[in-house]
């Protein structure tokens, strides 16, 4: 739903009160009066006090929770609270074959299903914005509002952090790791794409009808680790592929050949809306100097975590002498694949 909201005022003034009764109805602003120290909300996204909301217009909020690269590969989720160390997540992996029955045997008798306990660490990061009534006065002269860009700048650093700790991961320092989706430890190795006539693998040398059969041997692939059930899912209408591509080669997805036939068009025209092509800058060069791609299958339960603990935690507003300042903090726990056998990782297309 889309609301109408005055971005010149603050997210607390009265023209954005739908705006902001939303947001607190999603969890995502906590808003305490202002002779309170702002106590922890553990369902909220933003604990933030009415002060700060004087300066965060809601532009800021908007730059905080707009989608980024990794919420188009996995939406967001909240996992844990505020203070947490740590957060488990369950790994799911469906087994099992057959065998001969000649009536008497009871070999069918078997596990089907392996269960395993990801243990993640949880990683803290802040950011802060601070403004002088210098600052204010000579940026005031040109209709600007310098505290409310210094909150939305804040925020957005925030979001960019977020969204670099899903694909990267972060060092803590010795705690429980926090992985991204280049480095989960759950993930299968990388597969090499397969030679085109001019006995290259990458993109670049090879025809639109090449690229596209890399595609669906990625496809093949992940069915064949998922015992036929992507496939399936695919098919039945209860899910879908997502093809998360080195933004540096996604532009060869769309390389038309002599007869204006392109990679992406042939996708398209077999798949329409059940792959989503999501060009991704940090696969860029992420194996061995090669540009790769995922090819991921998520159904009705994600196949990747995108985990956090807190998107942004507002401080109180602190003032001394002519400077105003506020530390705004955040909590992640990165990626989690919860189904490994949904993903197929190509290298070697660049």
């Amino acid at each position: 739903m889309k609301y109408k909201v005055n971005n010149s005022v603050s997210i607390a003034h009265a023209d954005n009160r739908a705006f902001l009764n939303a947001m607190q109805a999603k969890g995502i602003v906590g808003v305490h009066a202002m002779n309170a120290l702002p106590a922890a909300i553990t369902a909220s996204n933003i604990n933030a006090p009415l002060g700060a909301l004087n300066y965060i217009r809601p532009e800021a909020v908007e730059v905080l929770t707009a989608p980024q690269v990794s919420d188009r590969i996995a939406t967001a989720s909240k996992n844990g609270v505020w203070g947490n160390k740590s957060v488990t997540i369950k790994i799911k992996e469906y087994r099992g074959t057959t065998s001969p029955d000649d009536g008497t045997t009871s070999d069918g008798l078997q596990a089907k299903t392996n269960y395993e306990n990801a243990l993640r660490g949880v990683y803290y990061y802040t950011t802060s914005w601070l403004a002088t009534d210098l600052e204010e006065a000579t940026v005031g002269a040109f209709q600007e509002n310098y505290r409310a860009d210094q909150a939305t700048a804040a925020m957005r650093t925030l979001a960019i952090d977020r969204n670099l700790f899903f694909f990267t991961g972060v060092d803590t320092n010795g705690d429980l790791p926090v992985y991204g989706l280049l480095n989960d430890p759950n993930l299968n190795n990388y597969t090499l794409a397969a030679a085109g006539a001019s006995l290259s693998t990458a993109w670049a040398d090879k025809t639109p009808e090449e690229i596209y059969n890399d595609i669906v041997d990625a496809m093949a692939l992940v069915n064949t680790q998922s015992g036929g059930l992507s496939a399936e899912g695919v098919s039945n209408g209860r899910g879908k592929y997502i093809l998360a591509v080195a933004s540096d080669s996604e532009p060869l997805l769309h390389t038309g050949n002599s007869f204006g036939m392109t990679a992406y068009k042939i996708l398209k025209e077999q798949f329409g809306d059940k792959v989503d092509v999501v060009p991704v800058p940090q696969f860029n060069k992420a194996n061995s100097s090669s540009d790769v791609f995922y090819l991921i299958y998520t159904g009705e339960v994600p196949t990747i975590l995108n985990s956090y603990v807190e998107m942004a935690k507002a401080y109180p507003i602190f003032q001394k002498d002519s400077v105003v300042s506020q530390k705004i903090s955040a909590g992640t726990s990165g990626c989690v694949v919860q189904y490994p056998m949904f993903v197929a990782r190509i290298t070697g297309i660049s």
